[in-house]
């Protein structure tokens, strides 16, 4: 079927979005609004959710191109005439920072482009002081406060986050860069950073101590990112496209694409977010592919996970308090901050309990959970392709006839030799093992589940049985049954109308596998 929507794929200038006619989501309304609020701030969100789209359409405003803003939102807020604004627009996408004159380069190549174009006030070398003059001529020159618009500040940083030393310099060169933005208070109309999310050490917010983090605000929780009402309203012709190719109606249509790309939440109020470069890509193609995660496998956060033992069973339903986001640094050693920032991980809840309100995270949608645990079993396993998508089958096979016993006879051969924990011998690490694989296939997997009289450790609701799962280390099947029993742990299961199977199950650190098991 011939593409009728021209959807912006890749393309992160407004102009060009507004010339060739493409798909337009109206974030203007958002701008207008941080001008009138306030003269500094920054956002977090995701890789690809827009946020260089924001930045680009910033400056179109603040340049004062009104002619491509007709019928948009910021247009009809501002009837009076627009002024041009003398706009310095750092951008550290698109390169690797492997070095200081990698940092360097980039920069002055910015620097000198700006010293062109409005001159500067300073005779000097180092590039916070050429950054300031700068600034400082182009106030003169326009008679108007200067807009600063940094893309993705924190990408230097991030680039050599193992190196100890390069870090330091690259963290002394950005903050002395950064707080020239303090000093030329007087000198700025606007000021906008954006980044995965905030890094402590950089100390760019201690310096712009006035700065507006708006990234958990829910004024803005919908400024990146595509909501259901503009889906609804914005992707009509797209949308019918899609159900004609795949057989579905319009209804369904939209279930599918909630499913898969819906359910981000970047702030209390839970608005739903889609993110926007997965759907887009899956309107064009009309095909529920997994594009966000295939730009970037989360190779860092895998590592993080093998090396500090973190169950990642823990991911998902885990409680944070507010503040350990709103102050959290994505290079520090809170890992669900690192999954939150990057986007495996979003607001599922908002929560008051005992000890105060609670966020509750979780994956948000089907692309990201079912590929995070296909990138999981490939990096821990080497399971790829045809191989792993038969083994997988066999798997869910087993569950959907009933047969847990070859469930497990499965598991114990996938289990055999793929240790991925620096300290294997733990009752953890071998049911992080179960789970991970279990979810991968499309199983309802609980673990840890409270009772009035302790935890389960598994429970897989398959469609003829619910099985309640006790694992032991170098013990016997007879013992983790023996606690099923004691402790009545399937009680709670007897009305759901389904039969309750228990299962002891016993794993050897000498095999580093399931050894035996029993089933009753």
């Amino acid at each position: 079927m011939e593409q009728t929507v021209r959807y912006p794929i890749g393309d992160q200038s407004f102009r060009e979005i507004i010339r060739n006619g493409c798909v337009y989501v109206d974030k203007t309304m958002y701008i207008h609004r941080m001008v009138e609020a306030n003269k500094y701030y920054f956002l977090s969100r995701p890789r690809r959710f827009g946020k260089s789209l924001l930045v680009s359409t910033m400056e179109h405003y603040f340049r004062g191109h009104r002619e491509l803003f007709k019928g948009l939102a910021i247009d009809r807020l501002e009837p009076e005439e627009w002024k041009r604004h003398a706009v310095l627009h750092l951008d550290f996408n698109g390169k690797r920072y492997a070095g200081v004159s990698d940092l360097h380069s980039q920069l002055n190549s910015h620097l000198n482009v700006w010293e062109q174009e409005y001159g500067s006030t300073e005779k000097a070398q180092e590039v916070d002081l050429r950054f300031k003059g700068i600034i400082k001529s182009a106030c003169q020159k326009t008679g108007l406060g200067v807009v600063v618009l940094i893309d993705e500040y924190d990408k230097p940083i991030i680039d050599v986050q193992d190196d100890e030393d390069l870090e330091k310099d690259f963290r002394d060169i950005l903050r002395g860069f950064y707080g020239v933005m303090k000093s030329c208070s007087d000198d700025l109309k606007f000021v906008f950073l954006t980044g995965v999310g905030k890094l402590g050490q950089v100390n760019v917010f201690s310096g712009l101590n006035n700065i507006r983090d708006i990234s958990l605000s829910p004024d803005y929780s919908a400024i990146c990112g595509i909501t259901t009402e503009e889906l609804l309203d914005s992707f009509q012709e797209g949308i019918r496209q899609m159900g004609e190719v795949n057989g579905w109606s319009y209804d369904r249509t939209v279930m599918e694409l909630k499913q898969h790309y819906d359910g981000y939440h970047f702030a209390r109020d839970l608005t739903d977010v889609y993110n926007p470069y997965s759907l887009l890509n899956a309107l064009q193609d009309s095909y529920l592919g997994s594009y966000w995660y295939q730009t970037g496998t989360p190779t860092r956060l895998l590592e993080k996970l093998t090396r500090w033992d973190f169950p990642v069973q823990d991911l998902e339903d885990t409680m944070i308090a507010p503040r350990t986001l709103e102050v959290g640094d994505v290079l520090g050693d809170e890992l669900e901050v690192l999954f939150y920032y990057t986007g495996y991980l979003t607001i599922k809840d908002y929560v008051r309990t005992d000890n105060g309100p609670r966020y509750v995270l979780g994956y948000p949608n089907q692309e990201v959970r079912e590929s995070f645990f296909d990138g999981v079993v490939k990096k821990w396993t080497g399971m790829v392709g045809k191989k792993r998508d038969i083994w997988a089958d066999k798997l869910r096979g087993a569950i959907r006839a009933g047969d847990i016993d070859g469930f497990l006879t499965l598991m114990k051969s996938f289990m055999a030799g793929n240790s991925y924990r620096t300290n294997p011998d733990t009752e953890i690490h071998y049911q992080d093992l179960v789970y991970i694989v279990s979810r991968l296939v499309g199983l309802e997997v609980d673990v840890e589940r409270a009772t009035s009289d302790g935890r389960i450790d598994m429970v897989i609701d398959g469609p003829k049985a619910i099985y309640i799962i006790e694992f032991k280390l170098d013990q016997s099947p007879e013992v983790a049954l023996q606690q099923i029993e004691d402790k009545q742990y399937d009680l709670p299961y007897r009305a759901l109308g389904k039969p309750t199977v228990k299962v002891g199950v016993n794993i050897s650190t000498a095999t580093r596998t399931i050894d035996s098991w029993i089933i009753r």
